[in-house]
């Protein structure tokens, strides 16, 4: 009686489970089409932007990669969030590490937008794509790519004691089906106990590890049936890609068998998981089999390296044509290789401004951008060089042409005291303009930004100082973009830079900005409008305002 009752479970389990596996699949195939071209929703903690790092970090320094403080002074932690459709942990880490480097050359650019290009317009691939690497989920707490590098870190356990562990159950078996029924009922139950108490307190150990070696088994399980489903596609650069993945999967086949019994570290509540996750317990399977796969891993580390990059690289693809899918707004950037520097573009706009306000410039010589404050001076100068990153690592500008040399790109723009270091504004402020000053002798065109030069010190020697500095750069292989408040530049480098500027009208002692840009120097000031606008005394307002015009009439103050 009791084995018609257990196999009809088991029978009817192994049903519900095969149909739960249908079941999902459908619904992240119903996901991937549902959330193609839609913004991110995820939220991104700086937990989560710390863990991505990893991948990056092991990558062999370039000189053209994009420094930390370039990175912080254009909020490219929130670009990065703007551009993160993935859809697996894998692909994530690779966008983040795609948006530091740069390309300087199109060999790799092009690779890049034949898998965009071809996810952007072919339904059924980016379709297939989108579920396989939706099926391998994402870590919200740790980075994949750290954990699989440290997995030889882990103590060492044979699986003798777990096999041990498993034959109390075999002996209760026999009891029960000698009759013995109370006394088998006890011993499974004690040696249930103990399994799931000595289970917990490993898993309590490696449990990080643990969450990692099951994602990377979902992970080359999905690779295998991804290769498979995009076979079909008529596409160069995807078939030599699933061709190498296939070959770096074959040595994995072992382990990836039966990878249900791994404990699923994407969040899944599921019937078919949670009956798995008593087995576990049970029968410590998941213990058995990561104790397993150590030589696997080490016998193969380079072909999971190369499976990182491709699985990663598919995903971050087919994000950027997600990204791409949402914008109202974009073009591919042409990139000259002939040394020269030049920009040209043609309605570009900031991709976190909810509605931007596009503009254009041409510009093969360094420019000074002068105007009011508040105007659209540092917003303009960001918007230019987050694009050129864009171009040179997504191959996607958010204008409506883009055109451009191959840059190293260096900004000096929202900098700070560091207290760590005990460094005032100053100090920190003329040692960002040296790394500008020292890149600028390398062997890469520069393109950099810099707003409001010096603007820790005094007038007098911020403008001596700054206009030596603007110089110095426009004579190097440099194409420079610097804001200022300080007309005086305008006339002392008016021999090598360009200049534009931002301004506004006051009506009715409103002051409107258009936030568009105009050629030559600005020949307004709203300082103290902007005070008076935000009912500060009269008494300060007026006499500020009589001060300004009797240092202009004389020039002196009084």
């Amino acid at each position: 009686m009791w084995i018609y009752i257990v196999t009809g479970i088991v029978v009817l389990l192994v049903i519900w489970s095969i149909y739960d596996g249908f079941r999902k699949e459908k619904e992240l195939l119903e996901r991937a089409k549902r959330s193609f071209g839609l913004a991110p929703e995820e939220e991104m903690t700086p937990e989560r932007y710390r863990s991505l790092s990893a991948f990056l970090e092991s990558l062999p320094q370039q000189e053209t990669d994009i420094d930390e403080i370039t990175w912080n002074d254009l909020d490219m932690d929130r670009i990065f969030g703007e551009l993160n459709h993935t859809c697996s942990a894998v692909g994530e880490e690779v966008l983040f590490a795609v948006l530091h480097r740069p390309e300087m050359s199109e060999d790799e650019l092009v690779r890049r937008e034949k898998l965009i290009d071809l996810f952007l317009h072919e339904e059924e691939a980016r379709n297939k794509a989108g579920r396989a690497l939706l099926r391998m989920g994402k870590m919200r707490r740790i980075s994949v790519y750290d954990y699989m590098m440290r997995l030889h870190n882990v103590r060492k356990e044979s699986n003798l004691r777990h096999y041990l562990m498993l034959l109390p159950y075999v002996a209760a078996i026999v009891l029960m089906v000698l009759g013995q029924i109370s006394v088998g009922v006890g011993v499974f139950l004690g040696c249930a106990l103990l399994n799931i108490a000595t289970y917990m307190k490993r898993k309590g150990e490696i449990e990080p590890y643990l969450d990692v070696v099951s994602y990377i088994v979902r992970w080359l399980s999905s690779v295998e049936r991804l290769a498979d489903e995009l076979s079909g596609v008529e596409n160069e650069t995807l078939a030599s890609m699933l061709k190498d993945m296939k070959k770096d999967a074959a040595g994995f086949h072992s382990f990836v068998r039966l990878s249900g019994v791994l404990a699923q570290s994407a969040p899944n509540e599921s019937m078919s998981e949670l009956l798995m996750a008593y087995l576990r317990m049970l029968f410590h399977i998941d213990l058995i089999k990561f104790n397993r796969i150590f030589r696997t891993f080490e016998e193969h580390q380079d072909e999971l390296n190369r499976l990182f990059r491709s699985t990663g690289t598919l995903d971050a693809t087919r994000a950027v044509a997600s990204y791409r899918k949402s914008r109202n707004v974009y073009c591919i950037p042409i990139l000259r290789n002939d040394r020269g520097t030049i920009l040209k573009a043609e309605g570009i706009c900031h991709p976190l401004v909810s509605e931007p306000v596009a503009n254009s410039i041409t510009a093969d010589r360094p420019v000074l951008l002068t105007g009011s404050n508040a105007s659209g001076k540092s917003t303009f100068l960001k918007t230019l060089a987050v694009n050129a990153i864009l171009a040179q690592t997504v191959h996607t500008v958010l204008a409506d042409a883009y055109e451009a040399s191959y840059f190293r790109i260096l900004s000096s723009m929202a900098l700070r005291d560091d207290l760590a270091k005990k460094e005032s504004y100053y100090i920190v402020e003329i040692r960002s303009l040296k790394r500008i000053m020292d890149a600028s002798e390398g062997q890469y065109p520069l393109l950099c930004f810099v707003d409001e030069v010096l603007r820790g010190t005094n007038t007098a020697e911020r403008i001596a100082a700054s206009s030596r500095i603007l110089r110095y750069l426009a004579e190097k292989h440099a194409l420079v973009f610097a804001a200022t408040h300080d007309l005086e530049l305008t006339s002392l480098l008016s021999d090598v830079y360009e200049n534009y500027h931002f301004s506004e009208q006051v009506r009715d002692d409103i002051v409107v900005f258009d936030y568009r840009l105009k050629p030559g120097k600005a020949n307004s000031r709203n300082a103290l409008k902007l005070l008076k606008m935000m009912d500060y005394p009269k008494e300060i307002t007026d006499s500020a305002n009589t001060a300004v015009e009797q240092f202009l009439t004389t020039g002196e103050w009084q």
